[in-house]
């Protein structure tokens, strides 16, 4: 058989298989290397003598089929061999260190692959061993039965019937101080020579303070704070009015002396429409 074609059925059927399948024949990889030395060769030899022509195209072609199949073996191998030292190492049982039954996967025949690929699942074993060394493997799946008891609960904790929903909790009684009690506060300490003319005068002063309201003040319109005006020179006529917050519209021109609220005459000044007038 052929070494190409071998190759190439071997790396079909491994991809569709979860375990190592048998290699064709003995040597394999050695064989393989001898193909890929060759065609190495032969693409050379082609090249130098004729160039890259038609023929040393299609050998490269070759070559680089022969190399991926080489690459996909190579990758589906050592993960079958991979899964199979795993399972096996893993599946023993703790107590007898048999296989589990049912879960026994087939043996490998180690004649029918290479001596490189059993040293690569020898020390994925080793792998395998060490981790469950470290992890503590068996004591994790076997019964622990020697393993003393718990300390008892100490009798300072709390008892688990104070924790039943529905239970009422007695709760301490509140002793009453004996004492006098504290003065609330914000309580308004009263003057023995406080009389009702000094009362109804501070009504008057300050109702807000009191908490009284002045008959007299409910009839009393709010003076509304007038806005700060302000005295300036009109520099430029100006084509469209300004209004004041009161709604009343100011046609300015060239000459005049108006009395605006403050920040509308800042606003002029800023602008050089207007000038500082004060007196």
């Amino acid at each position: 058989m052929a070494v190409d074609r071998a190759l190439d059925e071997l790396a079909r059927t491994q991809r569709r298989s979860s375990i190592p399948i048998e290699l064709p024949m003995p040597g394999f990889w050695s064989a393989v290397g001898q193909l890929v030395q060759h065609l190495e060769a032969e693409l050379a030899e082609t090249i130098r003598s004729e160039g890259m022509t038609a023929k040393a195209q299609l050998q490269s072609r070759k070559l680089g089929v022969v190399r991926t199949a080489v690459k996909d073996l190579t990758r589906n191998r050592l993960n079958a061999f991979t899964q199979h030292a795993v399972l096996m190492s893993l599946i023993q049982s703790p107590e007898e260190g048999a296989l589990a039954p049912g879960m026994r996967p087939d043996p490998i025949e180690w004649e029918k692959h290479d001596p490189s690929e059993r040293a690569f699942y020898s020390g994925v074993g080793h792998l395998v061993d060490k981790y469950k060394h470290d992890v503590s493997w068996r004591s994790l799946l076997s019964n622990n039965w020697d393993t003393p008891a718990p300390p008892p609960l100490s009798s300072v904790h709390t008892p688990l019937t104070e924790f039943v929903p529905g239970e009422a909790v007695e709760e301490p009684p509140i002793v009453e101080s004996e004492g006098p009690e504290p003065q609330e506060q914000g309580s308004h300490w009263e003057d023995p020579e406080y009389d009702e003319e000094d009362r109804i005068r501070e009504i008057d002063d300050f109702p807000e303070i009191s908490g009284a309201v002045n008959p007299h003040s409910e009839t009393r319109e709010e003076v509304r704070e007038e806005p700060e005006m302000r005295r300036i020179l009109i520099l430029q006529d100006l084509d469209d009015p300004i209004i004041t917050e009161n709604g009343e519209e100011i046609t300015l021109k060239t000459g005049d002396i108006e009395f605006c609220p403050s920040i509308i005459a800042d606003t002029l000044i800023a602008a050089g429409i207007a000038e500082a007038a004060d007196i």
